[in-house]
């Protein structure tokens, strides 16, 4: 017990418990209000490719992220800007989705999903609780004060918990913990926006912590997901001994610096780390540096991993996260590459995170199940 009332300076778990050393194949799901207008450009290359052949202000302009629709509509020009004033008009805020989402969401169906992801062969299921738009995934009981009644009035992370859990899968949470665009009006355009585009205020502070103790103290999750980073919190580290003695057997990701850990390896390099010393007062230097907390690092749209860490590599079934109406047939993996990819990162200590992103009703689109269903077909 002394032992843990030591102060934390870092994480790092070396050693992770044997259900995760297992768990070579996992569902990602995001699911939110961008699943209403379900657009992205479907011209765009995946994330892997502008990464290595573009700027980030490129990427931000012309993401093929359809989970991204808030931040594509801030700006002018954009070709989500363009198709949102093309189908919805002038004067209609990205906000106004939630009413209808709030409805149609209500008929999913969460014991279908889990019967796909077992058949599949998923070991583990991730969902989105919150995405960067800072719409809640469930029926917290944590107030934002910039946006009343920005949840699902049911929980439904509760139910999928449970249905996964009963055929057998581990239930991990993701959260978008540095950005949350109902507290911050400004687009992201730029790594300096990234950096610095976040709030920082006591108040988003304090509702990230005690939405993340939410999600630790309902559903006891066995993967903590956070996306992006975290903001400067000294309570950090105290989240983390709260979630390691409420859940001793998790596990957390590697997205929780105080400025995005993943974009310092994509991109312009030198520039990146250049701003990101001046932003913080570190200095990066070196092909990897590793996050002060994690347990396991991540990767986007590539397998591609020389390090010795466990990892994860996530991708969607196309090329965005979350459900692009206008995605073609050649947009997609096959169940075949899944194969492949997870064939390939098991010996080096990696898993595969496969993710489902379903339409607006909870419906799972044709593609999308009819590779979880030829991965059924074929289990080992």
């Amino acid at each position: 017990m002394a032992k843990q009332e030591q102060p934390m300076i870092n994480i790092h778990r070396q050693n992770p418990p044997a259900w995760f050393k297992q768990a070579d194949f996992g569902i990602f799901i995001h699911w939110g209000v961008y699943s209403v207008p379900a657009y992205a450009p479907v011209e765009s290359e995946d994330f892997d490719t502008i990464k290595k052949h573009h700027s980030i202000r490129y990427m931000y302009k012309h993401t093929p992220y359809a989970e991204w629709y808030a931040n594509g509509l801030r700006i002018p020009g954009s070709s989500v800007w363009q198709y949102h004033h093309e189908h919805y008009g002038d004067h209609t805020p990205y906000s106004s989705f939630a009413k209808s989402f709030q409805q149609t969401a209500q008929h999913v169906d969460v014991e279908k999903w889990a019967d796909m992801f077992a058949k599949a062969g998923a070991k583990y299921v991730v969902v989105v609780t919150k995405h960067h738009d800072g719409f809640v995934m469930y029926d917290t009981d944590v107030a934002n004060p910039q946006a009343d009644d920005y949840h699902l009035n049911f929980d439904f992370v509760g139910e999928l918990a449970q249905a996964v859990r009963k055929r057998g899968l581990r239930f991990g949470v993701y959260y978008s913990s540095l950005l949350d665009w109902t507290f911050t009006p400004k687009s992201i355009r730029t790594a300096a926006d990234m950096m610095l585009g976040n709030d920082q205020s006591q108040t988003y502070l304090d509702y990230a912590w005690d939405q993340w103790h939410e999600l630790i103290n309902r559903y006891h999750p066995d993967i903590l997901w956070s996306d992006i980073g975290y903001p400067v919190d000294p309570r950090l580290p105290q989240l983390f001994k709260d979630f390691y003695q409420a859940v001793p057997e998790g596990m957390v990701n590697d997205r929780w610096g105080s400025y995005p850990n993943w974009l310092r390896h994509s991109f312009n390099k030198p520039l990146f780390n250049l701003g990101a010393k001046i932003v913080t007062g570190r200095s990066n230097k070196g092909k990897d540096t590793p996050p002060l907390y994690y347990d396991y690092r991540t990767l986007e749209y590539t397998a591609d991993w020389h390090g010795t860490d466990y990892f994860e590599t996530t991708r969607g079934m196309d090329k965005s996260f979350g459900y692009n109406q206008y995605s073609r047939p050649q947009d997609y993996i096959t169940a075949d590459e899944v194969r492949q990819i997870v064939a390939k990162v098991r010996p080096q200590k990696g898993r595969l995170l496969l993710n489902v992103g379903p339409e607006k009703d909870g419906s799972i689109p044709p593609y999308q199940e009819r590779i979880l269903q030829d991965l059924a077909e074929r289990q080992p």
